[in-house]
């Protein structure tokens, strides 16, 4: 399955998300807690960062013994330099699309991406990249989003009109079977779901825009604006209000290892 992604627009996106991204964003790094605390790696080797953002879990690779050295490859320009400015990491930085990865064969013993791979526009092109690009044994280790992700945002947003206002995620089944026609082994998944909760819309809508991912998949029309919007989903969302009055927001969440 491929997806139209407009990446000039999600690199802006990010970019002006960057200087207060990691006041928004602790379910990313909850998600990449998980994802690290599972990290073994078995030889020692160098390492990509696969849409590093800030740079959170870089500094955290680093101290691993094991990697001796560290690329931080984002397509956000504007995340790039906060990490530059703000982290001192004696790491490579690239900027670049994931889908069109500038490394050669065999360049990395290890992998790490949280919450990045949703922003390629064919992940099974990318996993065939990023098997090129790791040694024999070498490990991939990344989180994505699922189909239901945002669900109750989605069905609000159909009491406003027709159009998608929340990215397309693959399903669980997608990824498995991409990662077995690849040939990837030793692969083992984890699922959970996050749900988090918000006082009302407008929290919901700052804190997607705080980390940057308020781009649609392949959808640029013009979006409604003004409080009458507000109204609108505000009502499409009451029937999923919890005993509290508080509006849920689910993450089908999926923590990936597979070896080459």
């Amino acid at each position: 399955m491929k997806f139209e992604i407009d990446k000039i627009a999600v690199a802006n996106s990010f970019s002006k998300a960057a200087s207060r991204y990691d006041q928004f964003a602790q379910l990313q790094r909850d998600i990449g807690n998980q994802l690290f605390a599972s990290l073994k790696i078995r030889k020692p080797g160098n390492c990509l960062d696969l849409g590093c953002g800030t740079g959170y879990f870089s500094e955290k690779l680093l101290n691993e013994s094991a990697i001796q050295s560290l690329v931080c490859f984002d397509m956000s320009v504007g995340m790039l330099n906060f990490l530059q400015n703000n982290r001192n990491l004696a790491a490579c930085c690239i900027q670049g699309d994931m889908d069109l990865l500038p490394f050669a064969d065999k360049q990395f013993s290890t992998v790490f991406s949280n919450l990045a791979v949703q922003w390629s526009c064919d992940l099974n092109q990318l996993l065939i990249q990023l098997k090129r690009i790791l040694k024999s044994g070498g490990e991939l280790n990344f989180s994505t989003l699922l189909a239901g992700t945002l669900k109750e945002l989605s069905d609000a947003w159909l009491k406003v009109d027709n159009y998608p206002h929340t990215n397309t995620f693959l399903t669980l089944t997608n990824i498995q079977e991409m990662l077995e026609s690849i040939g990837f082994s030793k692969v083992t998944i984890k699922t959970e779901t996050i749900t988090l909760y918000y006082k009302n819309v407008l929290d919901v809508m700052r804190d997607l825009k705080g980390i940057g991912a308020n781009q649609v998949h392949g959808h640029n029309h013009q979006r409604p604006q003004g409080r009458s919007l507000i109204n609108k989903l505000e009502q499409g969302y009451a029937s999923c209000k919890n005993s509290s009055g508080l509006l849920p927001l689910s993450y089908q969440v999926c923590y990936i290892k597979a070896r080459k």
